[in-house]
């Protein structure tokens, strides 16, 4: 069993805010969620039979989300830690200074296993689809200006840099040149480029200088104002309310940096619109992400236009342009793919001719990543 009845006594009591000693633990169950699948954990709906001294037999029921038992890789054990941790420490302070919730509550944490809510249970769902609806879109915007504000009204509050203060949490765990999983996938979108029709060898300079630049932006910058940044929100990382109104829910923060905000808007555009759709509401949802930012902060006393100008975010988006369209293509190579495509030599090894032999099998496949890789060569050869 993953979980000892003790533990599971420590979390009801975390989600009821009751003391131990006036619950009772009548039973408790883990069942495997086949319908959830992830890269890092295995996943299990915990059923808590209960009763208090002043109630009946009551059932809850939250989400557990654990490392994979069999896992002998150690990157993914130290991935799943540094989420654990950061649900532990920096997420649970963050919310405390937002008035909108932005992310799912944590009952219990070890360094192989995440205990939260239920999200279905309470309401939400997914995306549906790997490109969101421009309802969606908007609650992510709101949930995504809400983190961020938290982040800026904590370190305000607290009188701390979150980057000095938790820095050994929010380490880069995608993008570096040692991280097999991205060299292989810019190999994959160098291959692709290659084959079109735009493409001339003279450009081959100036695409390695693009992949050096984003490499530069994965730091802390010392340009714009840094704020915690969630930096892999597509959709299947977001959880919507049934009220269109309501903010969204982030989950899975093992990729959180402490970066621009801009990284994460550029991501959450890019990740989630089709080129087309982006650019005819990129100027839109840029203006609802900086309203819902100025309102969060303002709900703490604090101005938008002290911390992070309108003109600064205007200004870091189309830095960080180049770093979205880039992640962009690279994730489309793993998740516009059959699953069954997805092993780990193609992960880390060589996907080049696997991409480059379905887009020759299928058309759709073909236009999405077409247009991704158009997209990085247009912004490479502009700067």
């Amino acid at each position: 069993m993953l979980l000892t009845r003790g533990e599971c006594l420590q979390i009801l009591s975390k989600l009821l805010n009751v003391e131990n000693e006036r619950l009772h633990l009548v039973d408790y169950e883990l069942e495997r969620d086949k319908e959830a699948v992830g890269y890092l954990g295995e996943y299990y709906t915990l059923t808590l039979i209960y009763c208090t001294t002043a109630s009946k037999t009551q059932v809850e029921r939250v989400f557990v989300k654990a490392l994979q038992q069999q896992s002998d890789e150690a990157e993914k054990e130290s991935i799943f830690r540094k989420e654990a941790l950061l649900y532990e420490t920096l997420l649970n302070e963050m919310q405390k200074y937002s008035r909108i919730t932005w992310s799912p509550k944590s009952f219990y944490t070890r360094s192989d296993l995440i205990v939260l809510e239920n999200m279905k249970l309470i309401g939400y769902c997914g995306a549906g689809n790997t490109m969101l609806s421009m309802n969606q879109m908007h609650q992510l915007l709101r949930a995504l200006a809400a983190f961020h504000a938290a982040s800026l009204v904590y370190e305000q509050r607290e009188g701390i840099n979150i980057g000095k203060q938790f820095g050994e949490y929010l380490y880069e765990i995608t993008v570096a040149p040692n991280i097999d999983w991205y060299t292989t996938g810019i190999s994959a979108i160098l291959a692709v480029i290659k084959t079109l029709p735009q493409y001339q060898p003279s450009m081959d300079s100036q695409l390695a200088d693009a992949v050096q630049r984003v490499y530069e932006q994965i730091s802390p910058s010392s340009k714009y104002r840094n704020v915690v940044c969630h930096r892999d929100l597509w959709a299947a990382n977001v959880f919507f309310p049934a009220d269109h109104k309501d903010a969204a829910l982030l989950i899975d923060f093992q990729t959180c940096r402490y970066s621009p905000p801009a990284v994460d808007l550029c991501f959450s555009l890019y990740l989630n619109l089709t080129s087309a759709e982006r650019r005819r509401v990129e100027v839109n949802c840029i203006d609802l992400y900086y309203k819902c930012l100025q309102k969060d902060l303002q709900d703490f006393g604090l101005e938008s236009a002290e911390l992070i100008p309108k003109s600064e975010l205007l200004q870091s988006y189309e830095e960080f342009r180049l770093f979205g369209a880039l992640y962009n293509a690279l994730v489309a190579t793993v998740i516009k793919v059959p699953r069954e495509f997805v092993t780990n030599a193609f992960k880390y090894v060589d996907r080049s001719a696997v991409i480059l032999d379905y887009m020759r099998e299928n058309q759709e496949f073909r236009d999405v990543m077409e247009k991704c890789c158009l997209e990085v060569i247009e912004i490479a050869l502009v700067k």
